[in-house]
């Protein structure tokens, strides 16, 4: 097997220097400004400030090494030489040793005497229901600022002190917004009422829109605005609040509204006597609804393309023809053997061979399925109407769907590593159901997630203009891992085959990329690569150990 160069705590230290605001910035990815932090809005639960990351759902963080090894799936040499490699390239690291902040005090903003500016926003330009805004000014939860004429929305703790207070501009066309500093989390925008239900919004606007909708008792309630999709203030009130039992998730209809609702819907799950579940609205958001009431144009829903792939791939499979492959029974050695035909062609040899891929996993997710439908229901046949399927479809969360086959094949292994356990100990059918039920969602992520590459595969080859079987092999796997040094050989192996063309053009993408796994997968477009089968047999010998 390949060793592990050999990094210096220096370099450690620089690699983990790293500002990953800027990193993922030159990646694509999208981050939004929350508080001092930025948070990222493919996993929302997430926020970054300079070289650290946070993760509110654990309560666990870290540095950029980890960072990349957890969220991109690198190796700690790949995630080394990423790092180090960016850093010499854009020079973006962060002071190590960064002056301790000073928590600030939270202070109200002042009071002004009218309220004249709000209530021409919120009536007028958000249609929010007269009654509704007067309940709320009297109760002091929102007011105007003297100095910008902002909307306050306040949050106060259980002895009704003010802890927290979201700002929104009266500006008809958008405009600030944004908490106080020294705002406490725990205590956003609600209110509180006597019934068992409380309803969740991600904004200010969206709770008093949604109220203004459903009036009919509506004080009989609770409601509270998370100020974005991060969950401390709902758990708080949980906490403190015995009483509310039943959740309902308001988001926006909208990539990351539907995806924010999954996640927290999963959090949600894991407490006792909490039902949680989701309401969406007609349009983008439930302002756009209450607009679209009083004859004003209003922005639509947009619906996560993710389900739509979701949900063909599912009818594909169930579509399909399917056999036991010669066996009689299922087992779990079944399962296992053909893990290995999947294991061994997403990296056989090095290389990932996206269709093999692509029809093995298909292999064997409908093994796990019908395993799972076995337990359930003994000895009614698998077949496309089996309740199996609907399961699939109700695991699926988008937010996990996160591009990552290298991640999605250790889950997969983990959770058959669970099922040997599972037969180890005779645990009863249901609960072995539920482990193969497990095992059939990190499946059908995978095969998402490789049929998106395949896809991505078809359009570069176009684009490429070098025939598949034209290309080269280089021999790559087992050299030193640094670009410009497997640039190097699959330019002579460009050369050596007439290509000296596409080796200029190749050299060219590589050194005006943004990632060492984005300069690997421009590299793989060029050439073949190829190495020691040997150490192959290795890596795949010690990740089966123990299976």
């Amino acid at each position: 097997m390949e060793r592990y160069k050999r990094f210096s705590d220096e370099q450690i230290s620089v690699a983990n220097q790293v500002n990953l605001v800027e990193y993922l910035r030159q990646q694509g990815e999208t981050l939004t400004k929350s508080g001092k932090d930025m948070r990222w809005n493919r996993y929302t639960s997430v926020t970054i400030r300079g070289n650290q990351y946070y993760k509110w759902k654990t309560q666990e963080g870290g540095y950029p090494i980890q960072f990349l090894k957890e969220f991109y799936g690198y190796n700690f040499k790949q995630a080394m030489e990423l790092l180090l490699s960016f850093a010499n390239d854009t020079g973006m690291i962060v002071d190590v040793h960064p002056e301790e902040e000073v928590k600030k005090e939270f202070i109200m903003p002042e009071r002004n005497d009218s309220m004249r500016r709000v209530y021409g926003y919120l009536l007028n330009g958000r249609c929010i229901d007269k009654e509704v805004l007067n309940a709320f000014v009297q109760k002091g939860l929102i007011y105007e600022d003297a100095v910008y004429h902002n909307a306050v929305f306040v949050g106060y703790d259980e002895e009704g002190v003010p802890r927290h207070a979201h700002k929104r501009s009266t500006l008809i066309n958008g405009g600030f917004r944004g908490n106080v500093e020294g705002s406490d989390p725990r205590y956003t925008f609600h209110y509180l009422g006597q019934s068992n239900q409380i309803y969740v919004f991600e904004a200010p606007i969206d709770m008093l829109s949604y109220i203004s909708l459903h009036k009919e008792n509506w004080q009989e309630h609770s409601y509270i605005a998370l100020n974005g999709l991060g969950t401390q203030g709902l758990e708080h009130l949980l906490d403190t609040n015995d009483s509310l039992k039943k959740v309902f998730l308001c988001f926006d209809h909208d990539e990351a509204g539907i995806e924010g609702a999954e996640r927290v819907l999963d959090v949600l799950h894991d407490r006792q006597m909490i039902d949680a579940s989701i309401i969406q609205p007609k349009n983008k958001d439930f302002n756009e609804d209450l607009k679209e009431l009083h004859g004003i144009e209003v922005i639509k829903a947009v619906d996560n393309p993710k389900y739509m792939e979701m949900y063909t791939e599912i009818e594909n499979l169930k579509n399909s023809h399917f056999q036991l492959t010669g066996h009689d029974e299922i087992t779990h050695t079944t399962i296992g053997n053909q893990f290995m035909k999947v294991y061994y062609a997403f990296n056989k040899n090095g290389k990932n061979d996206f269709y093999n891929l692509n029809k093995q996993s298909e292999k064997l997710l409908k093994l796990v399925l019908t395993m799972e439908h076995q337990l359930l229901y003994k000895d009614v046949p698998f077949t496309k109407e089996s309740k199996v399927w609907d399961t699939l479809k109700d695991d699926y969360r988008a937010y996990k769907d996160n591009g990552n086959i290298n991640k999605s094949i250790h889950n997969v292994f983990n959770s058959l590593k669970d099922i040997k356990t599972g037969l180890d100990n005779h645990e009863s059918n249901q609960i072995l159901a539920d482990i193969y039920r497990q095992c059939s969602s990190d499946l059908l992520n995978m095969k998402l997630q490789i049929r998106r590459e395949l896809v991505r595969n078809m359009e570069m080859k176009e684009k490429l203009g070098l025939e598949e079987s034209l290309r080269p092999e280089a021999k790559m796997i087992g050299e030193d891992g640094n670009v410009f040094n497997l640039m190097g050989i699959c330019s002579n192996a460009l050369k050596k085959a007439g290509y000296p063309e596409k080796s200029k053009e190749m050299f060219d993408r590589v050194t005006s990329c943004g990632s060492y796994d984005e300069a690997l997968a421009i590299m793989n477009e060029y050439v073949i690569p190829t190495g020691n089968e040997q150490s192959f047999d290795d890596a795949f010998d010690m990740e089966m150990k123990g299976y």
